[in-house]
């Protein structure tokens, strides 16, 4: 998508896909809520599969559009940028519950959350060793690494399905208006609704990069990996809010394994090893994680 604006529409633009991202992403509990005890999914799977896809949209249409690009640096800064900040905000989630008499790691403690913790380190370590890989090492347009990496999401989703707590239920509101097909409908609007939002983001964080003279590597890692969060904030302080602490680690824990796996996308439409010749400055942001 080869759409430009300028700076002054840039802004404007950037601004509005901020609230619209905030707005409906705020509705996500709810929904979450509803559609995890409706079909029986569990908090913590229910909150993998859904919000760490749902909440990383922007994440998936930055790397897309920035791909078709060519511009790679704004999405691999983005991904891994993205994961450092998205898991700073369990301290604001944490500072939100604060009314509760223990702390939010001890809210959400089980298996489960242990088991994303383990899986998201595994990934990490294997953005890691894709750096260390020759640039040269590309077949069939992906990296070894790349591969491992969706491997193990995969993994990751069925063992968390295993060995989550056999409380798999979810309070479902007296006051409840949804019923299954609206719940899922409204589902899909949001997810439309912040994918649209999320090119516009990426579209418009170029012009506005440009015009303050931020490298992409460092505005992808900074500004834009702290909108693109609006999802995981807005949606982390709604479920706090409604007392519903496991999807937030879900959310967490779950969205960072899943925002790697974009590095397999990144490769495929570029035909380039994008982890071998990833900028110093985001390893760094990895191994800061880890």
């Amino acid at each position: 998508m080869n759409i430009e604006f300028t700076f002054h529409q840039s802004l404007w633009l950037f601004g509005v896909s901020v609230f619209c991202i905030w707005y409906f992403c705020n509705k996500l509990s709810v929904i979450v809520n509803f559609i995890d005890a409706q079909f029986n999914l569990g908090s913590a799977f229910g909150g993998t599969i859904i919000l760490s896809v749902v909440t990383n949209l922007p994440e998936i249409a930055i790397t897309l559009n920035a791909s078709i690009k060519g511009n790679t640096d704004l999405a691999v800064g983005n991904i891994l940028g993205g994961i450092l900040l998205q898991s700073a905000l369990l301290i604001l989630f944490d500072f939100a519950g604060r009314k509760q008499p223990t702390p939010l790691s001890t809210l959400t403690n089980s298996e489960s959350s242990i088991l994303q913790g383990l899986f998201l380190i595994i990934v990490l370590t294997l953005v890691i060793a894709g750096k260390q890989l020759s640039p040269n090492l590309i077949f069939a347009r992906t990296t070894p690494p790349e591969i491992l990496i969706l491997l193990t999401w995969v993994i990751s989703i069925f063992a968390m399905r295993k060995f989550q707590s056999r409380d798999t239920t979810a309070t479902i509101p007296t006051h409840s208006s949804f019923s299954k097909k609206s719940a899922i409908i409204w589902l899909l609007v949001i997810s439309i609704i912040v994918l649209v939002f999320g090119v516009l983001l990426e579209i418009t964080s170029n012009t506005l990069a440009a015009h303050f003279n931020i490298s992409g590597v460092i505005f992808g890692a900074t500004i834009l990996a702290l909108i693109t969060s609006l999802p995981e904030i807005s949606g982390g302080l709604s479920f706090v809010k409604h007392q519903t602490y496991k999807p937030i680690i879900s959310d967490i824990f779950g969205g960072n394994t899943f925002l790697p796996v974009l590095f397999l996308l990144a490769t495929i439409i570029t035909n380039k090893p994008i982890l071998p010749k990833a900028d110093k400055t985001n390893i760094y942001l990895n191994t800061t994680y880890i």
